[in-house]
């Protein structure tokens, strides 16, 4: 009889051992699958933000040509936006990104969404600044505002140091240019206009709403 009692307490310690050791397993599988979703979201995520960067990229191509036929007339003195998301003027207080939205010095924003830069139905910017239209790269849609360096609107003048120039020349006279030797004279006249920096800024809206900027700036 008491042998009996005894393996059958044994028998019941048996059994909480293996319901532990099966709770244990049951939290490792958890923890494991947890562990895989979220490698398996933040890659998909870092693939989404890779597509986003090569469709700004394409977008800021596209803008540079545009830029490139018009550079040489006078369309380029004053602001065009609509389509083009052309502005004559570097807009110092642009906040293309929204960070300054909720803050007590919200800054000039982009209206990306077509909205009136409202974010829930509230206008939310002092000026409200029109990207190009909705370029579309594959998936992804993409919209850009190009801004050209300069203080005012109007033709450039040399020495008025109103625009921004790049640190190099982009002109230089005499027959050794392009030598390693070469060095510049900037007190040397010249009849050419100085190179004008510009600045594209691009948004990418990705199809699962992942949102990607871009800023290229080049001069012609």
């Amino acid at each position: 009889m008491n042998l009996y009692r005894k393996e059958s307490r044994q028998r019941g310690v048996t059994l909480v051992f293996a319901l532990l050791a099966l709770v244990a397993l049951t939290l490792g599988s958890v923890a494991l699958i947890r562990a895989v979703d979220t490698g398996v979201l933040a890659l998909g995520n870092l693939a989404f933000k890779q597509s986003g960067l090569m469709a700004g990229g394409r977008a800021a191509e596209q803008a540079l040509t545009w830029l490139a036929g018009e550079v040489n007339g006078s369309n380029l003195y004053k602001d065009i936006g609509g389509d083009t998301g052309y502005y004559a003027t570097s807009i110092d207080t642009l906040d293309a990104t929204g960070a300054t939205v909720g803050t007590a010095n919200v800054q000039a924003q982009v209206d990306w969404d077509s909205n009136g830069c409202k974010v829930y139905g509230v206008p939310v910017g002092v000026v409200c600044i029109q990207p190009s239209r909705v370029i579309e790269v594959g998936a992804d849609k993409v919209r850009y505002v190009i801004t050209r360096m300069c203080s005012a609107e109007g033709p450039i003048v040399m020495g008025d140091g109103q625009c921004a120039r790049p640190p190099i020349p982009d002109v230089v006279a005499g027959n050794s240019k392009g030598l390693s030797n070469q060095a510049y004279e900037p007190d040397v006249p010249t009849d050419e206009a100085p190179a004008t920096m510009y600045r594209v800024i691009t948004r990418t809206l990705g199809p699962k709403g992942t949102v990607t900027f871009t800023e290229t700036m080049a001069h012609f």
